[in-house]
């Protein structure tokens, strides 16, 4: 398939999908919601998985969601209001492109539910952001485990108030 050909299928979809009636009847913003979050997974799907629905898998969506998706989306996106919506945006999407496993994929929609709204925690953002700049700032090879490790140990160790924070509720009761 062509860019020119996966461009045209995917407005294609995203034009099903806006015509659902659970989307059509749904406030404005909630519309423009489901609609990015279904474009970023079949974009994610198609061109970065090279997997067209019939191949689609659990493991591709919990790769996808768990290690990929709150990462795409840019700071102003990550409302808790599009966390919640992607159950449903997924199994709106399922009903669009109709992949081949679709009651299994669904499955596994459902009984993640809870994890997938609540996909982003502004908290660890923060934190991971600062330590990721941390490491930035202290040239520290990221593709090695070992200097991530000990630089995320005394990263810790230096300072305790964020990382208290991080590893608390907002009760004081550790996560």
């Amino acid at each position: 398939m062509t860019m020119t050909q996966f461009d045209e299928q995917l407005n294609n979809w995203l034009d099903q999908i806006e015509q659902v009636p659970l989307v059509k009847n749904m406030t404005e913003t909630d519309q423009q919601q489901v609609v990015l979050i279904d474009s970023l997974v079949l974009q994610v799907a198609v061109e970065g998985y090279g997997a067209q629905p019939a191949d689609w898998t659990t493991e591709m969506l919990a790769d996808l969601f768990f290690n990929r998706f709150v990462r795409l989306l840019d700071e102003r996106e990550k409302q808790p209001r599009l966390f919640e919506l992607i159950p449903t945006a997924m199994m709106v999407l399922l009903d669009v492109v109709g992949p081949e496993h679709q009651a299994t994929l669904a499955s596994w929609v459902t009984a993640n539910h809870d994890q997938l709204t609540h996909l982003y925690d502004e908290k660890a953002d923060q934190f991971y952001s600062q330590l990721s700049e941390a490491m930035r700032a202290a040239h520290v090879d990221g593709q090695s485990q070992a200097e991530v490790a000990a630089f995320t140990k005394q990263y810790l160790r230096n300072h305790p108030k964020q990382s208290q924070a991080f590893f608390t509720d907002d009760s004081g009761d550790e996560k």
